[in-house]
């Protein structure tokens, strides 16, 4: 297409800017002439010769926020900045001139309306050829991290930034567990002093309300283990932000784009204050990623096997569905047989290099010194993986994982409890 929407007007030559929203062409989208005024154009309708559309003067910021999805189509129109805007009368045939009228705000009730509510689709540039550019994608929050003293020693370094940012990722991950949702934090654009983080993550607002509770709880020094079990935040997740805070020695803000607000504020002194009893709690909690959902124990050190011989895991080469292949690698990964990375560790090598009967005896001592498996252990208050009753598992994930749902973890409770089942039986105390 063309990138003129219609040439020498009233107003100049009005070119398409950014289309939001497109049914075969677009419908509602941001035009700018010559002389870079701005407008968003509407269409309200057509007739055998030509299309109609509501021509609305806009200035930059309005329609950042129109883009950034803080104001949405309704208010575009009812809400004008302007007393008046433009009805637009376009003629399929360019020869012929479009009519423009001149109308008060209130005209704008005389055509249907979209809902209250609805936001445009996407954010996509016109280039000077007239092709459709690729989505512009706009931040809906921002992490602001700063020293927690001026007396601090340093200034921010990357690993700080990193360190908590990866800390609050990984508690989004498991909230987002606990709903059965997914998303990702991808990253827009930082800026540099006091350190500042845009971020895309749309599904961040439904968790705003819980973060902004959290936040007053912990600004007021409550009790927030009560909160914390029963909104399905994992503990070992909240645990890592604290001691990021604590160890890098800084406060961390989270900002919505959306409407401007602060909607978590955690301190060093806040995060310090919780930090003991937080930490204590974790090392009996169980997080989602924690708990293994590969029932046999032999198609796990297959794919160790595999990692080692350096060639990636495929269906072929492990016995095992697509789908499946990575479940047996994460399950690596819980016993120690594989680091974050994916690669094969001391103790993977060694199970390697063992016959079967060892390779059991080694995955049993390495699942009693696991985090989950030592949780279970202290949870059933015994001695060691022996005395554990297997059919405790579903019981056990019940009361010490609460990132996840009851019936995420009825299923996953059974690989833990084939697991204590086999390995049990397998096991030398030293």
């Amino acid at each position: 297409m063309s990138n003129v929407f219609l040439p020498n007007t009233m107003m100049g030559t009005l070119r398409y800017k950014r289309v939001y929203e497109f049914f075969e062409e677009p419908r509602f989208f941001s035009a700018e002439n010559e002389v870079s005024s701005l407008f968003v154009v509407y269409w309200i309708g057509e007739d055998e010769d030509a299309d109609s559309w509501y021509v609305i003067p806009v200035s930059p910021t309005r329609l950042e926020l129109i883009e950034r999805k803080r104001i949405d189509l309704r208010s575009v129109l009812i809400d004008q900045e302007q007393s008046f805007f433009y009805e637009v009368r376009a003629p399929y045939d360019r020869e012929v001139a479009p009519t423009w009228n001149v109308k008060g705000v209130d005209a704008v009730y005389e055509n249907a309306l979209p809902a209250q509510g609805l936001f445009i689709s996407s954010v996509v540039p016109v280039l000077e050829n007239g092709r459709i550019g690729e989505a512009i994608k706009y931040s809906t929050h921002e992490i602001h991290l700063e020293k927690s003293s001026k007396k601090s020693a340093g200034n921010l370094v990357l690993s700080h930034v990193s360190n908590v940012c990866d800390s609050f990722s990984a508690l989004y991950d498991s909230l987002l567990e606990f709903s059965g949702l997914k998303d990702k934090l991808r990253p827009v654009d930082a800026r540099p002093g006091s350190f500042i983080l845009s971020f895309q993550a749309e599904k961040l607002n439904a968790y705003e309300e819980i973060l902004r509770d959290l936040s007053a709880l912990i600004e007021r020094r409550a009790d927030i283990v009560d909160f914390i079990q029963n909104n399905g935040i994992d503990i070992q997740a909240f645990s890592d932000l604290l001691q990021s805070i604590v160890s890098t020695g800084t406060n961390m803000e989270l900002k919505s784009n959306q409407t401007g607000e602060v909607i978590f504020l955690l301190t060093k002194a806040g995060a310090e204050f919780y930090l003991r009893v937080i930490s204590r709690m974790s090392a009996l909690a169980v997080s989602g990623h924690q708990i293994p959902q590969a029932d046999t124990l032999e198609k796990v050190f297959k794919v160790v096997e595999v990692k080692w011989s350096g060639e990636p895991c495929t269906v072929e080469n492990t016995g095992l569905q697509e789908r499946h292949v990575y479940y047996y690698l994460h399950a690596a990964k819980v016993l120690g047989f594989l680091n974050a990375n994916g690669n094969v560790t001391a103790m993977g090598q060694k199970l390697i290099q063992s016959g079967q009967e060892n390779q059991y005896k080694i995955a049993a001592r390495c699942f009693e010194v696991s985090h989950i498996g030592w949780a279970w252990i202290n949870w059933s208050e015994v001695e060691n993986l022996s005395q554990i009753d297997p059919d405790t598992a579903e019981k056990f994930l019940l009361e010490q994982c609460n990132s996840l749902s009851k019936d995420t973890i009825a299923r996953r409770s059974r690989t833990l409890r084939h697991w204590g089942k086999e390995l049990k039986e397998k096991y030398t105390p030293l």
